[in-house]
This record gives structure tokens, C-alpha cells and sequence, in this order.
């Protein structure tokens, strides 16, 4: 929350919670069974979930000196790539084609399928939708409250690699990368392409967007990060 720490994972099936200032790790959670494909902090920073090819999620206590997770959800048939987190819920993407989300406060469990490989979620700014990309070369946005399929779109390259998605600051646009090294910007309502750019000169991997400002973020597998002007 005040950008003092960082939480990192990959192929060592282990979650690092690092000290931002010092460069120092400050703790190792163990505990998957494989990679872990994706760690996102709680709005307090106290706990960060992970999420793992061992098909599960995990929570980890920050504050506390244990490296057990402090909760363990391994309903999903396959891989966990992504996770989203509300206040009260845990929202996994997984390659069995669902998004489910854990409501802790009264332990209920809601799936939503997609009937593809989901390998990227992100929550709109308001809150009310989820934002999957799938491995059928299409990103779906998912009404929270009624699960309703509300749009798709289209243009972009994703049938191998994880890919990110995301909406803008206004939730006006959906943005994401495409194995090609485009970005692609779609109108949220009537889900046209409204702009699309060569960013990188392979797969981009990671879009991300400012909160407040006209520019992003965007990783690639050619080993290079580029900030954007929007």
C-alpha cells in the first residue's frame, strides 16, 4: 500500500516478500508444489495469495514470522495463473477454463466457466467486472454480480503464452498484449479496436495501467520494459 514492499515469484515454487528500500528479502514462503504463476497483496499488505501450477491459491501472512499459508484453496482441475483480490473475496483464473471466486466471510465458492483456458484476470476499476484473457485469442468481460458474459474481443494473437489484460484508468478501454508484439486497445462497450501499436519485437507479455495518468507499462519476452504515453 505505501510501496515499501514487493512480492515476486517464478519457477522456484517459492514467493519472495522483498524490503523495497533495502533490496533485501525479507521472508520465503514455501509451500507450492510447482511454479507460482502470479502473487497479488490484499488493500493492507498483510497478506499476499499465490497463485500455482500445483492448481491452488495460497495466502500468506506478511506479518507473521511462519512461512505456512494461512489458507490453502485447491478446488481448481489445473493450473492457477492469476489472481484478483477484493476486500472480502479471492478471485483465481485457471487453465481448467473457470474463474472462481472464495468469498472468506461466509466461505461460499461461485464458478464462472468460460469453456477455455483462462490465463489472465483483472477486476475493472469499479469493481463490478472481471476482465479473463484466454487462450482462444480472446479477452471476455464477465459480469461480477450476475455472471453474465457481457463482451468479447478480438484482433489480438494468444494461444501459447500468458498474456495480460487489463482496463484503462476510466474502464473507457480494454488493453492487452498479443504474441505478434502488439498492444491492443478495445472500446469496452462495442469491443471495436480503437488503436493497436507495435511495442515490442516479440510477445507482450505484461500490460499494465496508471491508476491517474494517460500511460502504461508493457513487458515483453524480448527482455525489454517500455513506458507509454496514451
Amino acid at each position: 500500500m505505501d510501496n515499501s514492499k514487493l512480492c515476486s515469484c517464478g519457477g522456484d515454487r517459492q514467493v519472495f516478500y522483498w524490503d523495497v528500500a533495502t533490496g533485501r528479502v525479507i521472508r520465503k514462503f514455501r509451500g507450492h508444489d510447482g511454479e507460482v504463476n502470479g502473487v497479488k497483496f490484499n488493500e493492507y499488505s498483510s497478506v499476499v495469495v499465490s497463485a500455482g501450477y500445483d492448481q491452488s491459491l495460497r495466502a500468506w501472512d506478511c506479518r507473521s514470522h511462519s512461512t505456512e499459508p494461512i489458507q490453502i484453496i485447491d478446488t481448481f482441475a489445473d493450473s492457477v495463473m492469476s489472481v484478483c483480490l477484493t476486500k472480502t473475496e479471492i478471485i483465481g483464473g485457471s487453465v481448467d477454463g473457470t474463474v472462481r471466486t472464495f468469498d472468506m466471510r461466509i466461505g461460499r465458492e461461485i464458478s464462472d466457466s468460460f469453456g477455455q483456458p483462462v490465463n489472465c484476470i483483472s477486476m475493472s476499476n469499479d469493481g463490478n467486472c472481471i476482465l479473463a484473457g484466454c487462450l482462444d485469442s480472446t479477452v471476455r468481460l464477465l459480469d461480477r454480480t450476475t455472471g453474465e458474459l457481457l463482451q468479447e474481443y478480438k484482433g489480438h494473437t494468444n494461444k501459447s503464452y500468458k498474456l495480460d489484460c487489463c482496463l484503462t484508468n476510466t474502464d473507457a478501454h480494454v488493453t492487452g498484449g498479443s504474441e505478434d508484439g502488439f498492444v491492443y486497445f478495445w472500446d469496452l462497450v462495442d469491443a471495436s479496436v480503437v488503436s493497436k501499436f507495435k511495442a515490442h519485437a516479440s510477445v507482450v507479455t505484461s500490460v499494465s495501467y496508471h491508476p491517474k495518468d494517460n500511460c502504461m507499462i508493457t513487458s515483453s519476452v524480448d527482455g525489454t520494459i517500455s513506458v507509454w504515453k496514451t
